[in-house]
């Protein structure tokens, strides 16, 4: 920005702000406190409802430096804990709800009877309503504030759990875990956004860091409460959302953004928006008909959802290069091999590991016969490693500034630990199933968040925001699709059985030849095959590491605090003339 362009908009500033020493610059609102939580919409007229990657990350922007400073490096200490507490309790309430279900879902299932299809569906439903949202909750954020998105967002994640908890058919469950996702979406992606605006890139490390533990954390509580209370965790979610909303709307303490709903709705990408959403159900509703025997693969009906969906996904991208004037995802973050490299394997990471989440109960309940409550304590061999490898990635790349040794090394131990579970055995080892679960979790865990800091080190502040939404969006439409095909591989290998078949069967029952649905054979063949297929797309994940480009990202923070402080000199000494 050139110096007559920063000093004309110091004259444009209300007089209550050119008063004040470093006067900040609209739109971007002033907090009622220096250390209150600065995460909200800009403020002012037509000009001012404009999307996040076209003003930036306004946070605290100072007049004469248009240099940008974040407000979560001057705040209390205890008043920066509350605001991690709650914003990581907000985004535990929307990881747990996909893992939850976990190890709950095959006796859920099986008491409602459903299909395959329709257990396909009761996962990915969730995951299609929070990856079909996800881009419109960031820019609806962008225009009305933070606060507002989120309290907005944990209301529609407590609907949705009323409703998916007082469900008594399939279709009632899976209408209120897609109200739940939308919901979650907009939790999972505002959560990440806040804290790219409230802290600078070395600090984000440990705050990543810290979601991904919440995450981590997600992974070995909720398969143990989904196996614990199988079909009434659906109503533990609610208090807890109740103590997030409460929490929510007590600490973000900030200005209302001063646009009107008229001009805010005016403003959002509404033709985007239709695409994005459309063309992510179209080509995900495909997979399922194809998945759940509705239709077959070779079929009109499914190949025109997916060609269309697809179809419609690509005129998106492109309708956001080209046309949009606010784009919800601007291509520009893509520009780079670097870049691109980096939102890939954050997507492919996402994309195997949902596998663990989604199988290995599976493969505890419908091959070993496990009850859901001992399905869930025996992820603990993969969380324990999972939860210590990905706080201390955080602190790692915190200490070092170095990013690439925590992605590549994690990249390659997470392929052997996926290889392993080629060899879980169709009778109950607890040495392999201990030490293979390890083995994933220590490469999984430091994969969560490196690769977002990854991707922000080559960003300028002002695409943040942008950059969060895309890969939010990105990497739940990739575990949207990772559920449906390695359903898809099980059935190709299970034929007409139901994934659920053979659930609840105890040992007695085996000894007394009463074999209800898949065999043990049966059900190892067939997860042997998804196992190998997603052993091959963690050899994909390893070359994807290795085209991203490393940065010391402490040594950069170092370098631009000293340039910054020369540019305000430079700065205050043009800006005199103005006042």
């Amino acid at each position: 920005m050139s110096q007559d362009k920063k000093a004309s908009q110091v004259s444009e500033l209300p007089s209550s702000v050119n008063n004040s020493k470093t006067p900040t610059i609209p739109p971007a609102p002033l907090t009622r406190d220096d250390d209150e939580i600065v995460a909200s919409a800009p403020a002012g007229g037509e000009g001012a409802v404009e999307s996040q990657d076209a003003r930036g990350s306004n946070l605290g922007r100072t007049a004469s430096t248009a240099t940008i400073q974040y407000p979560g490096s001057h705040m209390r200490p205890l008043k920066r804990r509350v605001l991690m507490f709650s914003l990581c309790l907000a985004l535990f309430l929307a990881a747990l709800d996909i893992t939850i279900v976990a190890t709950a879902l095959p006796t859920i299932t099986r008491e409602l009877g459903a299909n395959a299809a329709e257990y396909s569906w009761i996962g990915s439903s969730y995951l299609l309503a929070s990856t079909a949202s996800g881009p419109i909750w960031a820019k609806f954020s962008d225009i009305f504030g933070r606060k507002s998105a989120l309290l907005a967002a944990n209301l529609l994640f407590m609907a949705g759990s009323l409703v998916a908890a007082l469900a008594r058919s399939v279709g009632m469950l899976i209408a209120g875990r897609a109200v739940q996702g939308l919901g979650g979406g907009g939790l999972t992606v505002l959560v990440s956004i806040v804290i790219g605006d409230l802290f600078e890139l070395k600090d984000r490390a440990k705050y990543y860091g810290m979601t991904g533990l919440v995450w981590a954390l997600a992974a070995a509580l909720g398969p143990v409460l989904g196996g614990v209370f199988t079909r009434s965790f659906l109503w533990i979610n609610l208090p807890f959302e109740g103590i997030s909303l409460v929490v929510l709307f007590v600490v973000l303490s900030v200005d209302w953004p001063k646009v009107s709903f008229l001009d805010g709705l005016k403003s959002l990408d509404w033709i985007g928006s239709v695409m994005i959403v459309g063309g992510t159900i179209i080509f995900l509703y495909g997979l399922e008909a194809g998945s759940g025997n509705q239709a077959p693969w070779g079929s009109a009906q499914v190949i025109c959802l997916l060609v269309f969906g697809i179809l419609l996904l690509i005129m998106f991208f492109l309708y956001e290069a080209k046309l949009a004037k606010n784009p919800m995802i601007p291509v520009r973050i893509f520009n780079s091999v670097t870049n691109a490299a980096s939102f890939s394997t954050f997507c492919m990471h996402s994309f195997i590991f949902i596998s663990y989440d989604y199988f290995l109960p599976l493969y505890f309940q419908a091959v070993l016969h496990f009850e859901p409550i001992i399905s869930g304590v025996s992820l603990f061999a993969m969380v324990v490693p999972l939860c210590s490898m990905t706080i201390g990635a955080g602190y790692y790349v915190k200490r070092t500034g170095d990013y690439l040794i925590p992605i590549r090394a994690g990249s390659i131990v997470m392929t052997v630990g996926t290889g392993l579970y080629i060899y879980l055995d169709a009778t109950t080892n607890w040495a392999k199933i201990i030490v293979f679960l390890f083995v994933a979790g220590l490469g999984a865990g430091p994969l969560f968040q490196t690769p977002m800091l990854a991707l922000q080190s080559h960003l300028d502040p002002h695409d943040i925001a942008a950059s969060v939404s895309a890969m939010t969006f990105i990497r739940n439409l990739c575990t949207s699709v990772s559920i449906v095909m390695g359903s898809v591989l099980l059935q190709r290998t299970l034929g007409g059985e139901g994934l659920s078949d053979g659930v609840g069967q105890g040992t007695g029952d085996a000894a007394a030849g009463q074999q209800v649905g898949p065999s043990r054979d049966t059900y190892m063949s067939a997860l042997r095959i998804m196992w190998i297929f997603y052993t091959a797309m963690c050899g994909v994940l390893i070359i994807l590491t290795w085209l991203i480009k490393g940065r010391n990202i402490k040594a950069d923070t170092s370098k631009s605090k000293g340039s910054e402080a020369s540019d305000t000199e430079k700065g205050e000494h043009k800006s005199e003339p103005v006042s």
